[in-house]
């Protein structure tokens, strides 16, 4: 049987002009997560990671860049990240703009969640509330097959590119597996391991904190999922979902 540790990136830049890029919380974030990985494996006499693997966006190699810093310092394994297309996250900020024309029509708060979010004026905290009240009414719509959107990404097509590369990690890595990719990928993983519907997978993965752990445990076709959002390697101030 093996194991894969499928970690959600550390916490990016929220509203910044460049989201993909881990906050001064997050590079602690996944230092801390490679820290605290570094002593489990190193007390239970084992010798680290066997294959390590990264979505394609910065935020994903860059935890896995400073997770892999404690690795080597105690010399465990934690290969060179193999980066596969397959879990990089939906566009879900070109989501939301293709969508917020049809959803207005027919929700008409749905503008006013979008102004909200777009309010710098507002506590972040507010903003990011509207954004996720925004974002999961649509992406109910997205998965559901609603929504005609040129150039966006469709559930089906998302779904397959990610469960070909989950399936390129089963089929290739054995032993300790580690993969640091983003909510919407995890969502799949766990509709793929438990046979949810995807609305209630992502309901699920709309959870995830960041760095959190979520363990799959596989052998040829068989998955079981062995833990599900695991942030105990984090003080419980750093518990943070943006």
């Amino acid at each position: 049987m093996s194991t894969v540790h499928v970690i959600r990136h550390a916490q990016a830049s929220m509203f910044a002009a460049d989201y993909d890029q881990l906050s001064a919380r997050g590079c602690e974030q996944a230092r801390t997560l490679g820290v605290v990985l570094t002593q489990r494996f190193a007390a239970a006499d084992r010798p680290g990671f066997d294959a390590v693997y990264s979505g394609p966006a910065r935020r994903h190699e860059h935890t896995a860049s400073l997770a892999r810093e404690s690795f080597a310092s105690a010399e465990l394994g934690f290969p060179e990240p193999i980066v596969l297309a397959g879990f990089d996250e939906h566009d879900g900020q070109a989501l939301v703009e293709a969508a917020l024309p049809q959803l207005s029509q027919d929700q008409p708060g749905a503008a006013k969640l979008a102004t909200q979010a777009m309010d710098t004026t507002l506590e972040p905290r507010q903003r990011a509330k509207a954004w996720q009240l925004l974002f999961e009414a649509i992406m109910r719509r997205w998965l559901r097959g609603e929504l005609e959107l040129e150039g966006v990404e469709s559930w089906p097509s998302f779904h397959q590119r990610v469960r070909e590369a989950f399936g390129t990690v089963r089929a290739n890595a054995k032993g300790e597996v580690a993969l640091f990719t983003s909510v919407g990928p995890t969502a799949v993983v766990l509709h793929e391991v438990l046979g949810l519907p995807p609305e209630r997978a992502f309901e699920q993965a709309w959870r995830l904190y960041n760095t959190a752990i979520t363990r799959v445990v596989y052998s040829g076709d068989r998955m079981t999922l062995d833990g599900f959002n695991e942030v105990a390697h984090l003080p419980l101030r750093d518990w943070t979902h943006r």
